[in-house]
C-alpha cells in the first residue's frame, strides 16, 4: 500500500514540474492533484495503519438493540431444530419398542401385531426412574401430538424387570413414578395424577390434552394372565391413545359377549383371550373406575392393587 502511493506521489510531481514551467490550467490540475496525492492519500495510510493495529480491539462492544421478533424466520428455524435434535430420538426404533415385540406379535390382542409403537430410550442404570422417564418427555409430548395423524397406537416404557419386576406391589409403584413423572410436565397443566380421584370412576390418564388407557406387563404375571409377558424379563408400561381405539373402530364398551358367535371387534378379543386360557375380568357395568385396570393383581379375582398410592401410605385392600 505505501509502494502505490509514493508512486502516485511521484507521478504528481512530475506532472506538475513538466506542466509548471507555464502557468495554465494544466499546471493548476497538477498542484492539485499532488496536494491532493500529499493529505489525502496520507490520511488513507493512517487509516489503513490504525485498522491494522486496533486489531484487537472489541469489534462486539456493546449490546444489540434486536428484539426476538426481529429475527428471521430462517435463524428460528434452525435454532428450534437444533433445540428438537438435542432433546429427542427415533422413538420406532429404541430397545423398549424393540423388546416389546415379543408381546405384540404373541398377545391375543387382533390389533397388536399392526400396531405403531413408539418407545422410551434405552435404559441408564445411573440415572433414577424419574430420571430416566423424563429424558422421554419431549418425545412423549411428539408422540401424543402426531398420534392422530400417523394412526400411532402406543407409547411403551421399559423398566427392568430385576429392580420392578419383583412383585405386584413394587410393579405398581414404579407404574405410579412413571406416569407422575409425565403428569408433573404436561403442557396444559392438568397433572391428572395429582388428581384425588384417582381410585374413583371418572379418572383417565391425560398429557396435553390426550387422553390414554394403560396396560402393564411384568415377569411375574403367570401364563394364565393377560398381562403374562411372554418370558420377557422387563416390564413394560404402555399407553394407547383413545383415539386409536376409534381409528380402529372398536366400537362402544359393552359388559355383554357373544361367546358362541363372537359378532363385534370386543367379543373376538375377548373370545380369543379366553381360548388363549388368559381370560380377564369383564364386569357386569361399563361404568367403574379405570385405574383397577392399569395394574391388574396376579389372579383374575384378586384384590385390586391401589398402584396410584404411594408406598408409605398404601392399603393394599379393595376399595
Amino acid at each position: 500500500m505505501v509502494r502505490i502511493v509514493t508512486v502516485v506521489r511521484v507521478t504528481f510531481l512530475v506532472i506538475f514540474l513538466c506542466t509548471s514551467l507555464v502557468i495554465s490550467w494544466t499546471s493548476v490540475i497538477a498542484l492539485i492533484a499532488l496536494l491532493g496525492s500529499l493529505f489525502g492519500l496520507k490520511d488513507n495510510v493512517q487509516n489503513s495503519k490504525d485498522t491494522h493495529f486496533d486489531s484487537k480491539k472489541n469489534l462486539l462492544k456493546g449490546k444489540p438493540k434486536t428484539e426476538l421478533e426481529d429475527v428471521s424466520p430462517e435463524v428460528l428455524q434452525k435454532i428450534h431444530k437444533d433445540v428438537y435434535d438435542l432433546v429427542t430420538y427415533d422413538a420406532e426404533n429404541t430397545d423398549s419398542v424393540l423388546d416389546f415385540e415379543v408381546i405384540k406379535q404373541n398377545t391375543e390382542c387382533i390389533f397388536a401385531k399392526r400396531a405403531k409403537v413408539w418407545g422410551s430410550p434405552s435404559w441408564r442404570d445411573e440415572l433414577t426412574l424419574e430420571e430416566n422417564v423424563y429424558r422421554s418427555v419431549p418425545t412423549f409430548l411428539k408422540f401424543v401430538n402426531l398420534c392422530p395423524v400417523l394412526g400411532l397406537d402406543g407409547f411403551v416404557y421399559r423398566l427392568p424387570g430385576g429392580t420392578f419386576g419383583t412383585d405386584v406391589q413394587t410393579f405398581g409403584q414404579a407404574v405410579r413414578r412413571t406416569l407422575t413423572v409425565l403428569s408433573n410436565h404436561d403442557p396444559r397443566g392438568q397433572h391428572c395424577m395429582d388428581q384425588t380421584y384417582i381410585g374413583q370412576k371418572g379418572w383417565v390418564f391425560e398429557f396435553n390434552g390426550v387422553t390414554c388407557f394403560i396396560t402393564t406387563f411384568a415377569p411375574f404375571y403367570p401364563e394364565n394372565s393377560s398381562r403374562y409377558g411372554f418370558e420377557s424379563n422387563d416390564c413394560y408400561i404402555f399407553l394407547q391413545p383413545e383415539v386409536s381405539f376409534a381409528q380402529h373402530d372398536l366400537g362402544p364398551d359393552s359388559p355383554h359377549t357373544n361367546w358362541i358367535d363372537p359378532k363385534t371387534m370386543r367379543d373376538r378379543i375377548r373370545v380369543a383371550y379366553a381360548n388363549s386360557g388368559r381370560e380377564y375380568l369383564i364386569r357386569d357395568t361399563v361404568y367403574y373406575p379405570m385405574s383397577h385396570d392399569v395394574v391388574k393383581p396376579i389372579g383374575r379375582d384378586d384384590e385390586i392393587v391401589k398402584w396410584w398410592i404411594k408406598d408409605d401410605d398404601k392399603n393394599w385392600s379393595r376399595t
